[in-house]
């Protein structure tokens, strides 16, 4: 469709209903397109990841990401104390509380499909 060569099905199969993700979670970003997205470092930061700086994870934007992107030292002196409740609102699906891992090819999306559908030939 995008005049590719090959195919990058991380997005696509996430929005799966086999992902192990909160379903809040897909709701939320089949709501968004790629602008919705944004690279950064706050989920990690907030998972106990300390990865080098060049690598980033594309997430939804949500007011979580937005209070930390920018305030990575601030955050990484903050992010074990909260640590458990990051924790708890990614498995409870709020969202907004989250650092929610999804690609640009969001926006492409219309909904969550079975795995089964998606890999037909």
């Amino acid at each position: 469709m995008l005049g590719a060569d090959g195919v990058m099905l991380g997005s696509r199969l996430w929005a799966s209903p086999e992902c192990l993700i909160h379903p809040n979670h897909q709701r939320a970003a089949l709501g968004r397109d790629g602008d919705g997205t944004i690279r950064q470092t706050a989920a990690d930061i907030a998972r106990g990841y300390d990865w080098p700086g060049e690598f980033t994870g594309r997430v939804l934007r949500t007011m979580f990401v937005a209070r930390w992107h920018g305030r990575e030292a601030e955050h990484r002196a903050a992010a074990e104390a909260a640590r458990p409740e990051y924790l708890a609102a990614v498995a409870e699906g709020r969202t907004e509380d989250s650092g929610v891992f999804v690609g640009e090819a969001i926006g492409l999306m219309r909904g969550v499909s079975p795995v089964v559908e998606l890999l037909r030939l």
